[in-house]
């Protein structure tokens, strides 16, 4: 008993506390690749994009920021983004595919999904695929 009061005796004077505390987590930084492709009857246009959240300094996302709170408002799962309630459409009507590769928050994330128009991803995905 004598030795464990001088222990902590021992760890206050040294100005530590004596109840151990668990490290922090390591925060898990979301990192995807993200692409767009327009088809219409085989291979056709692809953009595509890093998020980095948060920003990595390297050629980011334009919209970075949206798309990072956009995914955090979804708990990283792609099915569930906000969208938006509006967009700027046209009356083109190829279908748009839509994918994301990496991690999100430490976890793996591979998702795919194919809309009829650009439109429809734009009021589906928001700001994640605003590219």
């Amino acid at each position: 008993m004598n030795k464990i009061i001088t222990a902590v005796a021992a760890l206050l004077t040294a100005g530590l506390s004596p109840i151990a505390t668990a490290a922090p987590a390591p925060v898990q930084d979301t990192r995807l690749q993200l692409t767009v492709e327009r088809t219409e009857s085989g291979p056709g246009t692809v953009a595509v994009v890093w998020l980095d959240c948060p920003g990595s300094g390297r050629p980011a996302h334009p919209h970075r920021a949206g798309a990072c709170a956009d995914l955090e408002a979804a708990g990283g799962d792609f099915d569930r983004l906000p969208g938006r309630d509006t967009a700027v459409c046209s009356n083109e009507t190829v279908p748009v595919t839509v994918t994301a590769d990496g991690t999100y928050h430490g976890r793996a994330v591979r998702w795919e999904h194919t809309y009829a128009t650009d439109c429809e991803r734009q009021l589906a995905t928001g700001d994640v695929f605003e590219f």
